[in-house]
């Protein structure tokens, strides 16, 4: 009889990132196929995502170096803002930890956004529309 070994057990080759909030569900299916997410606070109580987690994802919320002690593998703070004043640098420095930021990735969206807000409120076009759609007190009206 051939030696017969079990095949060994599903492993997801996947890297885990660690996420601070959740991600836009669009965004986390395009990345589905190429990554592994878990939220951080879950991962705290999963002891297997807190040592696998080399990528903690972070929006603006505070990443301290009591936070940073729990993820023993980390390796890279992304964040998906243009500053990183909400990151204890000096905390990653001392973990050997890389940090990285959106920069200015959005900047253009903001200021095409921007720019639209302002033309709304000029021409009131917000006003204009709950006018014409009969949202308006009449001493609006005329």
């Amino acid at each position: 009889m051939e030696n017969m070994t079990p095949p060994p057990p599903f492993s997801d080759e996947r890297p885990l990132v660690l996420l601070a909030q959740p991600l836009f569900p669009e965004f986390a299916a395009a990345l589905a196929g190429r990554f592994r997410f878990a939220l951080a606070a879950d991962a705290d109580a999963d002891a297997a995502d807190t040592a696998e987690g080399r990528v903690l994802l972070v929006g603006l919320k505070p990443v301290t170096d009591e936070h940073l002690a729990g993820f023993p593998a980390l390796e890279l703070v992304a964040g998906i803002s243009v500053g990183v004043d909400h990151v204890d640098l000096a905390a990653c420095r001392r973990r050997g930890l890389s940090v990285t930021n959106a920069g200015t990735a959005f900047a253009v969206d903001s200021a095409d956004y921007a720019v639209g807000l302002v033309v709304t409120v000029f021409r009131r076009v917000a006003a204009a529309e709950a006018y014409v759609r009969g949202r308006l007190p009449s001493r609006y009206k005329g």
